[in-house]
């Protein structure tokens, strides 16, 4: 039976450290775009991943395998990064957040491992993971590409919405299609559907949210 003495314990308790604050870096930038995984789990996925791989460290003085632990984490990542993937209509959403555990999956096992090389391949993994949600999302809205979405929007007064709606959208490079009026709502509001063009990079929720905000518009459900 292997001794384990305060120093082993205390490099334990700085492996999982390191991997909340790493992996709760890139929770915390998920968190901020509202996306359905955030901090706790990317931290959990973190710590998880670097604990599996610092008991396939110990397994290996007894000769087992530890690549095949690492394997299996990488493997079981697709399951739970799948729970994040969402389509709405012709759009899927959830595959930057999916791609974000599996990589964060990643970084704990660099950290688990516990060498010098592969903690600086963590931290440098979490900048890099970091600059790619938080400053190439700037870069892939300026690129061509456009997604047909539509929109169903309750409001008060349709002309009124309308001289709204148009500046708005334009403001956002999203291009009006068409505009179907619909029945009259219980409430004596008016529904309209909306179709448009707009930028793949724009998450068809952030654009409900903003056209939520303009005045006589009372609810926008996007399909």
């Amino acid at each position: 039976m292997m001794e384990m003495g305060l120093l082993d314990i205390l490099q334990i308790l700085g492996r999982l450290l390191l991997a909340v604050v790493l992996g709760g870096l890139v929770g915390w930038q998920r968190e901020t775009v509202d996306r359905p995984a955030g901090f706790r789990t990317h931290v959990l996925v973190c710590v998880g991943s670097a604990t599996y791989m610092m008991v396939s460290t110990i397994m290996r003085r007894e000769g087992a395998d530890p690549a095949r632990i690492a394997a299996q984490v990488a493997s079981g990542m697709g399951f739970l990064g799948a729970g994040t993937i969402l389509r709405h209509g012709n759009v899927v959403r959830g595959l930057t957040t999916a791609a974000s555990l599996w990589t964060v999956a990643a970084i704990g096992l660099c950290v688990g491992l516990g060498r010098e090389t592969t903690l600086v391949v963590g931290v440098l993994a979490t900048i890099v993971v970091l600059a790619t949600l938080s400053l190439l999302s700037r870069v892939e809205r300026s690129l061509p590409g456009t997604n047909r979405l539509t929109f169903t929007v309750t409001v008060r007064d349709p002309q009124q919405a309308l001289s709204l709606l148009q500046p708005r959208l334009s403001g956002m490079r999203i291009r009006l299609v068409r505009v179907r009026h619909g029945e009259e709502t219980e409430t004596g509001h008016q529904t309209m559907e909306l179709v448009v063009r707009a930028p793949t990079a724009l998450d068809p929720s952030d654009i409900a949210r903003e056209l939520l905000l303009l005045d006589g518009v009372e609810a926008v459900d996007a399909e």
